[in-house]
């Protein structure tokens, strides 16, 4: 017969949802792996590297700035004051000399490239002045402007700026103007810095005059637009030219060689630094150096090329510094994206690499990071593939914050050692996981928590549903052998009392009656098994498992006695007769489990200890009290105070056993309570030792004659010193009713 698949077992279920839990997971941690290796590429992923990125430059900027280096900044007073760029020349020339003469500057850096001769504009203004005016022939026509500036860079330590272009278009201009001399690099085979296919440099009459020169441009910014890190060497024609910040540093060093540092990382060898002169500069594989990134705009010292020109400066001002002169003004195009700023000039990007290097505060990416980054993916996935199917919900954000803070706490420990570890990898897959474990820990969940309302809603109270799903058992149907502590109750007199009501509000009865006593077994973890009539059958440990079940059942019964208290109050204000009820109680190995027919199922419990249970239930009235417990009943649960009623042999069964009534939990015994139940247990050790007349006297002694056991053993013994036992009696008293 084919298994209908609802009536599928959870735990089936469970382990195929598990499974798929599994899968998913794993295939997260393989799709970041891949990417990581290049087989998958993930935009998103390398945004969220920047974004990351972004925020630790932000939040770990310094607050000192080096003073000895300076901005010589062509801002917009200066275009105001001075004209529109480009300046003359001779004023570039003058601004030179000033620098060095007045305000004895230390070294010159020029971002900015002069790239053309300079339109002979006062040699044209000279003819046609000297044709309005002829004595003007006489004298000399005024000196060419790019050959005082050449005259004034010979005379001082300045390095000039230049840019390469990556990419040369059909409609693109040949190369223009002259290199510098290349940097001297040690390489024993070509390394994969990039290689430009134009440049726009110095007039030849400007470079030989000056120190040396570097580019300013960058191809490597991101694909975001944000300038993060800078090549530091490019390759033309064979020969390696440094940037315009290592120039400076290579001038301030006397012209050192540069050194290529190979590292061994992920099982290949590649570049990791720059040894300049003595100075380390990390770089990546493509020998890019990420800039340090001191502060936002305006960091360093900035000073207006206008009041260089006019003297406006303290003496001093400069003494010694190492300046670069470049420009903000938004007009001359010189200003970037770059993670502490949208609009950042080019000048202090530069400044700020220079600072780097000469503080060594560069942050590196050594080879072995993408061989850390691909054993850290793969052992956390690995670990929360394993670990996070089987937690619930609020231990899964638990742990996941755990390891979040982990691995965020130990990125920042690296980035203050030096280190720009990358962090978007494991960030996303922490959330990737842990939205995919908690998504499915939910629909697993909320399957089982409804596969578990189906069967047993209508045995146990709804919040034990919850305690079910949550614990992970297993929750079977099928019949299994276990200790459960079975209750029987059965309200006396009820026939009596249905015929004193009209038919028509039996059923409104019976519902007051049932819903309270319901209630009162659901509050302490017990389980419906059938109602019959107005009596009513429960169990305690299933299908949820309690250690404490016989503790419980015995909560459960004097809980029902106190409904039936408030019930009555209600029955009897309305002219009703009052209801007594009878509860039983047994401990014992139990069958468990879904039985019946294939037409009628019921989850229920059977066996010997099932039907004692039913016999004590039936005991109650016999000996009028309104609980009887077994002995295994009370030796499960020790915190309660019992009395000793009798030693019986009850219809079914030939073993005899003792019945006890619960009285109370010993914590809450009173002082005269406790002196009753030794007195009563002494009267019940002199009669089972066959001393009647002294159990006689004893019963008689208790204060409460009224109490019904006590007046059936006062019976007893009047029947027993009429008509003695035997020597070799028991004590126990055989019962042949049900």
């Amino acid at each position: 017969m084919a298994t209908d698949s609802s009536q599928q077992h959870p735990s089936q279920k469970s382990r195929y949802w598990r499974w798929l839990q599994y899968i998913g997971g794993a295939l997260i941690v393989l799709l970041l792996l891949a990417e990581r290796v290049g087989w998958v590429p993930l935009p998103i992923l390398e945004r969220l590297e920047w974004q990351a990125y972004d925020l630790k430059v932000r939040g770990t900027l310094s607050e000192q700035a080096d003073p000895s280096l300076a901005i010589i900044d062509i801002d917009e007073r200066s275009l105001y004051e001075i004209g529109q760029w480009p300046w003359p020349r001779a004023t570039v020339a003058e601004l030179v000399e000033t620098l060095f003469t007045e305000y004895d500057a230390g070294l010159l850096g020029i971002d900015v490239v002069f790239a053309e001769p300079e339109t002979a504009l006062w040699q044209q203004h000279w003819e046609e002045l000297a044709r309005e005016h002829p004595q003007l022939n006489d004298l000399a026509p005024p000196a060419n402007g790019d050959e005082q500036l050449a005259d004034t860079l010979a005379d001082y330590p300045v390095v000039l700026g230049y840019y390469f272009q990556a990419s040369r278009q059909p409609s693109d201009p040949p190369s223009v103007g002259k290199l510098p001399m290349p940097a001297r690099v040690e390489e024993s085979t070509p390394l994969p810095f990039p290689t430009p296919e134009r440049f726009t440099a110095n007039l030849p009459v400007l470079q030989q005059n000056a120190l040396s020169a570097g580019y300013f441009d960058n191809p490597r910014v991101d694909a975001d637009g944000v300038f993060r890190r800078v090549p530091m060497l490019q390759r033309w024609e064979g020969e390696l030219y440094p940037n315009l910040p290592l120039a400076m540093l290579l001038t301030m060093l006397g012209q050192p060689s540069i050194t290529p540092m190979i590292g061994e990382g992920a099982g290949v060898s590649q570049l990791e630094a720059l040894d300049v002169g003595g100075f380390e500069v990390p770089v990546d594989a493509r020998g890019a150096a990420l800039v340090p990134w001191y502060g936002p705009r305006g960091h360093f010292d900035y000073y207006s090329a206008a009041d260089v020109l006019e003297g406006r400066l303290e003496p001093g001002a400069l003494a010694g510094k190492t300046l670069i002169l470049g420009a903000s003004a938004p007009g001359l195009m010189d200003l970037r994206s770059t993670p502490v700023g949208a609009v950042y000039p080019g000048p202090e990007i530069n400044l700020s690499l220079l600072a780097g290097m000469l503080h060594q505060s560069i942050k590196a990416q050594p080879p072995w990071v993408l061989g850390f980054e691909l054993v850290s993916l793969g052992s956390l996935g690995l670990l929360m593939v394993l670990l996070y199917p089987h937690l619930n919900a609020p231990l899964l954000l638990v742990v996941s914050g755990v390891l979040l803070a982990t691995a965020v706490g130990g990125n920042l420990w690296a980035w203050f050692q030096g280190l720009a570890l990358p962090i978007a990898g494991l960030l996303l897959l922490l959330v990737a996981q842990m939205l995919w474990h908690l998504a499915m820990n939910f629909l697993r969940e909320t399957q089982q928590k409804r596969w578990v309302a189906d069967r047993f809603g209508q045995y146990i109270p709804p919040q034990l549903v919850e305690d079910m799903v949550e614990s992970g058992e297993s929750f079977g149907l099928e019949g299994e052998e276990r200790e459960l502590t079975v209750l029987f109750s059965d309200v006396r007199g009820f026939t009596a009392f249905s015929e004193s009501i009209p038919p028509s509000e039996l059923t409104e009865v019976m519902n007051r009656l049932l819903t309270p006593l319901t209630g009162a077994i659901h509050q302490h973890n017990g389980t419906i098994d059938k109602y019959m009539g107005d009596a009513i059958m429960a169990f305690w440990g299933a299908p949820l498992h309690d250690e404490q079940h016989a503790d419980h059942a015995l909560e459960g019964a004097f809980a029902m006695l106190a409904a039936l208290e408030d019930i009555n109050r209600e029955f009897t204000a309305e002219g009703k007769p009052a209801l007594a009820m009878g509860v039983g109680l047994n401990t014992g190995p139990m069958s468990v489990g879904n039985m019946g027919s294939s037409f009628r199922m019921a989850y229920t419990v059977m066996g010997d200890n099932v039907n004692l249970g039913s016999r004590l239930e039936g005991l109650t009235k016999a000996y009028g009290v309104s609980v009887i417990v077994s002995d295994t009943t009370t030796e499960q649960a020790p915190g309660w105070c019992y009395r000793r009623l009798d030693k019986v042999r009850v219809k079914g069964r030939s073993t005899p056993l003792w019945i006890l009534e619960p009285i109370s939990r010993w914590e809450s015994l009173t002082q005269s309570q406790r002196e009753w139940h030794t007195a009563f247990e002494q009267a019940m050790d002199l009669y089972h030792a066959a001393d009647f007349e002294s159990a006689e006297r004893a019963f008689k002694a208790l204060p409460d004659q009224d109490d019904a056991p006590t007046q059936m053993y006062l019976e007893r013994i009047e029947l027993f010193k009429a008509d003695p036992p035997p020597s070799d009696w028991d004590g126990v008293w055989t019962h042949t009713e049900k």
